[in-house]
């Protein structure tokens, strides 16, 4: 790093702390030289970014230099060459915009509570999606609905949406992926365009976020949605967000925001109970107009259990059967053209998944099970764990009790692979690898 200025030396070392993603919006501030009082100021384009940048790198830019060794140096964060006349002048077009594009945005009409099965396993978040619908931030705001993949928490997100814009014509819904929304926060930041941005989002009655949980690790965007939040509570707006875990389970999300998303109701999904399966089952084939015997669903039902989006691939399938060869679905054909999804369904007891795990790493299944330490051994046992977790829907207590570890230790596997997966593809092509085996099994 020699012939470089400190500055340089401190966005050397940062980048290689952050995600792409991060280093993105760092790159829109400059740094000066150290002054006489020993202060080097970091320019910022806009108060947003200001904010932003002070409080998500602030600790970190302290900590590089002190280890450039000036620890001395204090950091003097600074707004110059804003673009915030312009910014606040086009916010009013915006607004006429968002007027002109309608009144929501993101929702699926196709997810309704109509045809949405409730069962015992989502019995509260059914209802209370309803109560929210009907009376929106009133009485669950913030509603955090969690749990497994493929058990409706999307469907209800967007039926929530989709009921309130049928109550309340003029009401302005928003609906995004978490993925989304990061990506229009820093398109937003970059563009210097953060008023605007918060403006727009603001004018909506309703804000509805899909899986919070990937908001893990990305700082500058848990600061923006923490003001939008509040924002939105401030003004008896409803928040409806959902996770693959509660908020309280949630790591490397700033503590101020899991507190928020538990003010209002935190309630769950479970995989449905038997009845529930047959009567999504049905629903699903008189949606299609498929005509079914009722010991094919009850075959369906009996080997599909823990996923309410595999039951609607096996209807689906057995719809484009009968369409494509025009014949009525037997017993024997639907376990012969079934048998692919139902292998994957079965695929749900923990030592199918640490016996992949074991052919994949060749790592014996007893050394991923145990206790030993070893940096390979703890992989591939924090990858079992985050498969369990996120493919096949077992709760982080039966994880526990399979490893016999604590389940705070079972969250801290989970969190981290799942963390980790976002910055190496090594790890990601790993985890789809083994996917794709246990599909095979």
């Amino acid at each position: 790093m020699k012939g470089k200025t400190l500055w340089e030396k401190m966005v050397e070392k940062l980048k290689k702390e952050l995600s792409e993603q991060e280093f993105r919006l760092f790159e829109k501030v400059n740094g000066g030289d150290i002054e006489e009082d020993h202060k080097l100021k970091i320019f910022c384009p806009d108060e947003y970014t200001k904010d932003i940048i002070e409080k998500a790198f602030g600790a970190k830019l302290k900590r590089i230099l002190s280890d450039l060794d000036y620890p001395m140096i204090e950091l003097v964060f600074e707004i110059k060459g804003d673009g915030k006349a312009e910014e606040i002048k086009n916010i009013k077009v915006k607004d006429e915009e968002i007027k002109r594009e309608g009144i929501h945005y993101g929702l699926n009409p196709v997810y309704t509570f109509e045809n949405f099965v409730p069962g015992k396993n989502s019995e509260m978040a059914y209802t209370t999606a309803r109560a929210v619908a009907h009376a929106p931030g009133h009485e669950y705001n913030p509603l955090f609905i969690y749990g497994g993949v493929g058990l409706g928490k999307t469907h209800l997100l967007h039926a929530i949406g989709n009921d309130i814009l049928k109550r309340k014509k003029n009401f302005k819904i928003l609906l995004l992926t978490t993925e989304e929304l990061i990506s229009k926060i820093v398109d937003a930041i970059q563009k210097r365009k953060m008023n605007e941005f918060r403006s727009k989002i603001r004018s909506f009655d309703v804000l509805l976020i899909d899986d919070i949980h990937f908001l893990s690790g990305a700082e500058f965007s848990q600061e923006a949605l923490f003001h939008i939040f509040n924002s939105f509570y401030n003004e008896k707006k409803q928040v409806v967000l959902t996770a693959d875990r509660a908020p309280w389970e949630m790591d490397n999300i700033a503590e101020r925001l899991v507190d928020r998303f538990s003010w209002g109701l935190v309630t769950d999904i479970k995989p449905p109970e038997y009845e529930t399966r047959l009567a999504i089952l049905k629903l699903k084939a008189e949606e299609r107009g498929l005509e079914i015997s009722e010991d094919v669903l009850e075959l369906i039902a009996r080997n599909v259990k823990k996923n309410v989006r595999l039951l609607e691939s096996c209807i689906a399938k057995l719809y484009a059967i009968q369409s494509l060869k025009r014949i009525k679905i037997t017993l024997p054909m639907a376990q012969k053209y079934l048998s692919d999804i139902f292998s994957s369904a079965a695929i749900n007891e923990p030592d199918d998944v640490v016996r992949v795990v074991s052919e994949y790493y060749n790592i014996p299944k007893t050394e991923i099970t145990g206790k030993k330490q070893k940096k390979e051994l703890v992989q591939a046992r924090q990858v079992s764990m985050f498969i369990m977790k996120n493919v096949f829907n077992m709760t982080v207590v039966e994880i526990a009790k399979y490893f016999d570890k604590d389940h705070t230790t079972v969250l801290h596997a989970i969190n981290k692979i799942e963390s980790q997966i976002q910055k190496n593809e090594k790890l990601k092509e790993d985890i789809m690898e083994i996917e794709k085996m246990l599909k095979r099994v």
